[in-house]
């Protein structure tokens, strides 16, 4: 731990010293993709929020530097909710056992040959049963379902959302403001009601910003805390994004991160870093590629990538002409 980690926190990033970035999103395994259902599920009720999960995160000491993203914010959000007595540590004990024990079932070996449309299964765990943090979330779930505080079609929706829904979003609200300039004016004015007037429930998401790329400024996005982002117009943001290292150093050297995701930008053009919050997210307007003045939305949404959406990318049209 470095002398400026230690005076900031271990959640505030920004700046410190990191190595490369790797630009390589490795997805959610599916018990990850459970406890971020479970944390939007409990912080959409109001029962816990983002700063209190985070504070019990900082309260971790060395500990934090030992778990992974999902275990930090699935042992954070089992002490907020002890400590807001939503149950005692008796009772999330117990459940741990019951949970546990469901999965003491005798494990039918796969066929080699056996595929799922044509791709290899990818599974969590292979016979070892689920790892402590999926049961210490699926303990959360049963614990809340029991006092009717949550639901499980709540959860499975909110995966659904993220897998299916969540991801397509920005994409369109790009292409509305590429063709539409009173609309983008009101975009870039309060986004959050243009968004919602496009018949897009942003779900009483957080004050949202959209900064618009142009020949003069290319805007980049961050969250030194921890990985605020707009969720519900994005999906799920990148591991990259998360990682200490773009962390740390987009907010001092952007130049050199963009650099490392394939990005050149002339010097000419100013590059302007903004730090979300639990409270404010940002989303970047790309801006749009010359010739493509013809094109209809769907193919608009097409050269529009998430990585884009956070200004680490830059809508290419060669793969579509």
């Amino acid at each position: 731990m470095t002398e400026l980690m230690a005076k900031m926190g271990p959640h505030d990033m920004g700046g410190d010293e990191a190595g490369p970035i790797d630009i390589v999103d490795h997805g959610m395994s599916h018990w990850e993709k459970h406890a971020n259902a479970v944390r939007m599920t409990v912080s959409g009720q109001k029962l816990a929020t983002l700063d209190e999960m985070r504070r019990a995160c900082e309260d971790m000491g060395a500990r934090y530097y030992e778990l992974g993203y999902f275990e930090r914010l699935t042992e954070a959000l089992v002490v907020v909710l002890k400590e807001k007595n939503f149950f005692t540590e008796d009772e999330f004990n117990y459940k741990m056992i019951d949970v546990r024990e469901r999965f003491d079932v005798p494990i039918i070996a796969l066929p080699k040959a056996h595929d799922h449309d044509g791709k290899p299964i990818q599974e969590d765990e292979a016979g070892e049963g689920p790892n402590d943090h999926q049961v210490m979330n699926l303990a959360i779930q049963d614990l809340l379902e029991e006092s009717d505080l949550i639901k499980a079609n709540d959860i499975r929706k909110t995966i659904e959302k993220f897998d299916h829904d969540y991801p397509n979003r920005g994409q369109k609200v790009v292409v509305r403001a590429w063709t539409d300039e009173q609309f983008k004016s009101r975009l870039l004015e309060d986004a959050n009601l243009a968004i919602e007037d496009m018949g897009i429930d942003l779900e009483h998401a957080a004050r949202l910003i959209v900064v618009e790329n142009t020949d003069k400024v290319h805007n980049i996005i961050v969250c030194t805390l921890c990985s605020c982002y707009p969720r519900v117009l994005m999906g799920q943001p990148p591991t990259w994004y998360k990682s200490r290292s773009y962390r740390s150093r987009v907010v001092n050297d952007p130049r050199s991160v963009l650099s490392e995701f394939g990005i050149t930008l002339p010097s000419a053009i100013s590059i302007r870093t903004h730090d979300s919050n639990a409270d404010m997210r940002y989303m970047v307007l790309p801006k749009r590629p010359e010739g493509t003045e013809n094109w209809g939305h769907s193919k608009l949404e097409s050269i529009i990538s998430r990585d884009a959406l956070v200004g680490v990318s830059i809508p290419n049209i060669e793969e579509n002409i």
